[in-house]
């Protein structure tokens, strides 16, 4: 989350889970860590195909016009993260694209970077084999740097009411069922945005 910071306006919110968590060693999950960030708004012309998301397609960072989740990601990468939003809108439990950008063209043509690092890979693919929905449920964006793995879920302003969403807690609670020490409660935030 610290690489977030630029453009925070709260480190310290929480966000609680639809369901609470019971885990093996007597914890009890309610909530994961919150961050609110306030982010620049494009100005230009909208994207080609938005996604239906229409504004959290419409974000500028360093120039670059960018939907919420790639945002996220451009400010892991300049903390020396690697990641992917893994998209799994249609895709029903399978990955519809990995991306690193969004290029102004019709969704059929975006292209999608699959991962290559083994390790990164490796981790996704298993959490993925266990759980419920496959990858449904996985977290926006994806990412990794040496032996620490980040999963971070994207919403558009903050209100009252909020929570991690069914498919997502499923998620969260196969992750930490692997008990591997790369994966843990911290490995995982939730992103409140909103413009300046």
């Amino acid at each position: 989350m610290d690489a977030l910071a630029p453009y925070a306006e709260g480190m310290d919110g929480r966000v609680p889970l639809k369901r609470q968590l019971h885990m093996m060693s007597g914890k009890t999950i309610v909530g994961i860590p919150a961050v609110t960030l306030r982010l620049p708004r494009w100005e230009g012309a909208p994207f080609a195909d938005d996604l239906g998301k229409k504004s959290s397609a419409m974000i500028e960072l360093d120039g670059e016009h960018l939907f919420a989740e790639l945002a996220v990601l451009r400010l892991l990468e300049k903390q020396g993260w690697s990641g992917r939003w893994v998209n799994t809108q249609g895709a029903k439990g399978e990955v519809w694209k990995y991306l690193t950008r969004w290029d102004d063209v019709p969704r059929d043509e975006q292209r999608t970077r699959n991962i290559e690092e083994e390790e990164p890979r490796r981790m996704l693919a298993r959490i993925a084999a266990r759980s419920k929905k496959r990858y449904g449920g996985c977290w926006d964006v994806y990412a990794w740097r040496g032996d620490e793995y980040a999963f971070l879920q994207t919403k558009r302003a903050a209100r009252d009411g909020d929570e991690v969403k069914e498919l997502q807690v499923d998620w969260l609670h196969t992750a930490l069922l692997l008990s591997d020490p790369r994966v843990n409660l911290d490995s995982f935030g939730f992103v409140q945005w909103d413009f300046v």
